[in-house]
């Protein structure tokens, strides 16, 4: 997804953090070895660009003291490799920029989400791009560091670099998840043009032993019980362990080798193949800065009014997993208004709703009641979940916290679901109220919940969390 062109004038306020930002960047460049070099690897770009040969050169290596040690010859690999390191320097400022001149950033409450989104967009570009391997793979995960992409709180991501026609194997044990979900991607199916999902394999669709251990083969063509198709251009694999008790459901195993590799030594990074990586996580910093908030713009905000949401819908064309209806709108509320959200039972193996921010970034799940799933909410006797979206308390069980934030995204999921279509019949429905109106609103059979009931509520979140990310 592009950004838009017609980005208006940063406000005076502004361009003082961008001036700071952009200063703090560049003393982070001069405090890396190498980076006095830039007049050199500039002289070499001049070279470069009057179609001369390029040269090597003599410089002075900084001491573990930071003085100039011994000479030593550097090349245009060093250059590139230099250069790299360079760009993504200037691809965090770059990013500051896109965050500071985005309509979002006008509310002071999204200033500081904003470079928090930022830095975890730094910080999985980082690990996917440099760190990563395709050939020794080691998943990444996206925990509480790294929210993106309305990330789901119910879910424990696993990602990790493949190589297209290339055969892993995914191996590891089922513990007391929900589901387990495994999909390959093909760039970013979420960007207009940006890719596609290529193959999917469904928690209904895994084999399982008695034990609950599982083996699955990644490859181009089908092999064993348990199989994922490759591609040529498949770029990515992703897990996802969906948990909707946070109470009683812990995280299993799950590990991948690509096959033929086990065993083998690990070669050493080249300065060409880090130079490549560098390069590789500026562009990803960039794209992901400006993709998310968005998307979240155009798809969420502009494309239907405030405190609406869509008809449920299949979301597998812009990379969601099979099987899932997925309804989607933002909130827009006053400190004394409320939302009333209804929602009714499908025949679906997950059910759950959260709440994120402008910049699709989920909002604070462990120590706030930010998403609830069917498991973790009350229903009325009826036989319908209503939820309250608010930012204070309203003393029931299915509070949505909006931690502050006036608006926001709100994402509803169906996942395993067998139905060819959702019924419109339940379809969600929402009611803005005032805040002092919600329990009138409510099921008379909705109980109390006291302060010490939530502060017990949010410690059992905290809890799962730690738990599932191993802290």
């Amino acid at each position: 997804m592009t950004r838009r062109s017609d980005r208006s004038t940063s406000s005076s306020r502004a361009c003082v953090p961008s001036a700071q930002f952009v200063a703090l960047v560049a003393l982070v460049a001069l405090s890396v070895p190498g980076a006095s070099l830039a007049a050199d690897e500039r002289a070499a770009g001049k070279a470069a660009a009057a179609g001369q040969a390029p040269t090597a050169s003599a410089a002075a290596a900084p001491s573990a003291s930071g003085e100039p040690d011994v000479a030593f010859v550097r090349d245009d690999e060093d250059r590139r490799l230099e250069a790299a390191h360079q760009r993504l320097v200037q691809a965090v400022a770059e990013a500051g920029e896109i965050v500071m001149r985005h309509p979002f950033y006008r509310d002071p409450l999204n200033r500081a989400s904003g470079f928090a989104f930022l830095s975890s967009m730094l910080i999985a570009a980082l690990e996917e791009s440099v760190i990563q391997d395709p050939d020794f793979p080691l998943f990444r995960i996206l925990d509480f560091r790294i929210r993106e992409g309305g990330d789901n709180p119910d879910q424990r991501y696993a990602f990790t670099r493949i190589r297209g026609d290339a055969t892993y194997r995914i191996w590891g044990r089922l513990g007391g998840e929900r589901g387990l979900e495994l999909q390959v991607y093909a760039g970013e199916p979420w960007r207009k043009g940006g890719g596609r999902s290529v193959s999917t394999l469904t928690f209904g669709d895994i084999r399982f032993d008695a034990d609950g251990r599982f083996e699955i083969f990644l490859s181009p063509e089908k092999q064993g019980a348990n199989w994922l198709a490759n591609a040529s251009d498949a770029t990515d694999l992703i897990v996802r362990q969906v948990f909707s008790d946070w109470e009683k459901e812990t995280p299993g195993e799950v590990h991948i080798d690509r096959v033929g590799f086990e065993g083998r030594t690990k070669p050493v990074a080249t300065r060409a193949e880090m130079a490549a990586r560098l390069e590789r996580a500026a562009a990803d910093l960039t794209r992901s800065v400006a993709t998310w908030p968005d998307f979240v713009l155009h798809g969420y905000m502009a494309s239907r009014p405030a405190n609406t949401l869509s008809l449920p819908a299949d979301p597998t064309a812009v990379g969601g997993v099979t099987g899932r209806y997925m309804s989607t709108g933002h909130f827009e509320l006053a400190e004394d208004e409320a939302l009333i959200v209804t929602l009714w039972p499908i025949d679906a193996r997950y059910q759950g709703i959260q709440l994120a921010d402008p910049w699709f970034s989920s909002l604070e799940y462990a120590n706030r009641q930010t998403s609830l799933s069917a498991d973790q909410a009350h229903r009325s006797r009826d036989g319908a979940y209503r939820f309250v979206v608010s930012s204070r308390d309203p003393g029931v069980k299915n509070w949505l916290d909006t931690a502050g934030l006036p608006r926001g995204a709100m994402l509803i999921r169906f996942d395993g679901s067998p139905l060819k279509s959702f019924p419109k019949a339940k379809a969600p429905a929402v009611e803005k109220v005032k805040l002092a109106e919600v329990r009138a609103k409510l099921p008379q059979d909705t109980p109390d919940f006291s302060p010490a009931a939530r502060a017990s509520a949010i410690a059992a979140r905290r809890r799962h969390v730690q738990i599932r990310f191993g802290n």
